[in-house]
């Protein structure tokens, strides 16, 4: 434990001319100066000692208090004798109004015995801090594997002494230890930097994982003789927090694995689908997919997902490709999923769309991947949180009952968008204008590209197939023409 201005004036019996005020202060080291002005030195936590050599060039003893006071000074020792009989009573009054202790140290004092004592010490606590430190490190590390992020912050709050709270980054409680659960409103305020009163201004928040965008807060309520163990302490905890939030993340590799998974349910291959499915835990039921698309391209969607999986207790059968995510969802839990993520839409404001198809065996997820595909097309057009086939209006269903000679017939004018690779490039960038309502903005921030090339694109369209995307009625006809084809097995 680090000593007190307190604890120095009582080992070297000094008179202290500012009383209580600021004795409970923690010294972190000594300092001999006499400049008039040592801030700019200085690191916060010291005891000043001084015989105030060059206390009339500093100007108003008052205002030289005020400058060591907000430079995080401890204390001041105040060496009488050389040059001042006495402490100067303005310097004494600056101190005590701003909080910081004066000690008085006669002749008899030297300054280099205090110096000499109070810095062996503070070393001496040093090692014994950083061995506090390993110790804390090492027991976090081992109850990460039994308890999880509960054993974490459990520990942490015991060997910091004080309390400690763990929040996702809406403010829900994920562990509160100790005192903490008297204190949640100040944790929730500091975490979320909500302007409110807070009743422990120390409060210290620390992100886990992404340092932008973490996925939970930690705060601590360090106590003023252990801001460095509390701190390193903290640090480590937030790393250990971050693996037992997500223990499966293992950066692309983890992103990888679930492509190939939800990829091989999608295969149509018996066997295959039974081996992931049995490693998935899905083996009972049906497995409907959801594709969501957000309307912003900054929007770290496949994270969202993840976390919505996460909260629900899902597994991660997570899939991202260019704008859109996949996922592959059991069948009794399309409710409880949909709630999510409207909530996620119209509360939290996430700027995203999701379509979900119909249940189906997992051997058979093409088809409901492809009735999520027409789901999320309408929602994007309505601008609706989540839509599911099911719920289709007649028309899908109707089209989707088309012969192949009438569905041939209300495709025929997008047939010149299929030949080839560049050509299906402009029959998405039309699927993408028409789902955006023929907003050129939000359809071009969409693809990625800049509007006029999008004009231009547009423009080939309507030179390729005769339809004029500024006529409402061609572009009903375009739009009715792409719903067929994503039930033919023509490309798209």
């Amino acid at each position: 434990m680090l000593e007190t201005a307190g604890d120095i004036a009582q080992r070297f019996r000094l008179r202290v001319p500012t009383g209580t005020t600021g004795l409970d202060r923690p010294i972190r080291w000594t300092h001999i100066s006499e400049l008039a002005d040592p801030t700019p030195w200085l690191r916060g936590g010291e005891m000043i000692l001084t015989l105030g050599l060059e206390l009339d060039r500093a100007g108003d003893p008052a205002a030289y208090a005020a400058r060591l006071a907000e430079a995080g000074v401890a204390a001041l020792g105040f060496g009488i004798g050389v040059r001042h009989p006495s402490v100067p009573p303005a310097l004494v009054e600056g101190a005590a109004e701003h909080g910081m202790a004066v000690l008085e140290i006669p002749g008899a004092v030297a300054f280099q015995d205090i110096t000499y004592h109070v810095n062996a010490d503070l070393l001496r606590t040093g090692a014994a801090e950083a061995r506090l430190i390993a110790e804390g490190v090492s027991s976090m590390t081992m109850v990460a594997r039994s308890a999880g992020a509960q054993g974490v912050v459990a520990t942490l709050a015991a060997r910091i002494e004080s309390w400690a709270v763990l929040l996702d980054r809406h403010g829900k409680i994920h562990a509160a230890v100790g005192a903490a659960r008297v204190h949640i409103d100040d944790a929730r305020a500091a975490a979320l930097g909500q302007r409110s009163r807070i009743r422990h201004p120390a409060l210290t928040v620390y992100g886990v994982g992404d340092p932008v965008r973490p996925r939970a807060h930690l705060v601590v309520a360090p106590r003023p003789d252990r801001i460095t163990l509390t701190r390193k302490l903290a640090q480590h905890a937030a790393l250990l927090l971050d693996l037992a939030l997500n223990p499966l993340s293992g950066g692309d590799t983890w992103g990888l694995a679930r492509a190939d998974a939800v990829d091989a349910l999608m295969s149509g291959d018996p066997a295959l689908v039974a081996r992931v499915s049995a490693r998935w835990n899905l083996l009972a039921g049906n497995v409907a997919v959801a594709l969501l698309r957000s309307r912003s391209r900054a929007v770290p969607l496949e994270d969202n997902v993840l976390e919505w999986c996460a909260e629900l207790d899902l597994p991660p059968l997570v899939s991202s490709e260019s704008s859109q995510v996949t996922v592959l969802l059991p069948e009794d839990e399309l409710g409880r999923w949909t709630a999510r993520v409207s909530d996620a839409v119209e509360r939290e404001g996430v700027p995203a769309r999701c379509g979900i198809g119909t249940p189906q065996p997992p051997v058979s997820g093409l088809l409901s991947k492809r009735q999520a595909e027409q789901a999320l097309a309408v929602a994007v057009a309505d601008a609706r949180p989540v839509v599911e086939f099911a719920g289709l209006p007649t028309q899908r269903l109707i089209l989707q009952h088309l012969d192949p000679a009438a569905r041939g017939a209300l495709t025929s004018p997008l047939l010149p968008l299929l030949d080839n690779e560049s050509t299906l490039v402009l029959l998405r960038s039309l699927r993408v204008f028409l789902s955006e309502n023929s907003s050129w903005e939000a359809a071009s921030s969409q693809l990625g590209i800049h509007r006029h090339t999008l004009r231009q694109r547009m423009a080939r369209v309507e030179e390729l197939t005769g339809l004029s995307v500024s006529v409402t009625e061609d572009r009903v006809i375009a739009w009715l023409a792409l719903q067929a084809l994503q039930l033919g097995d023509a490309p798209s």
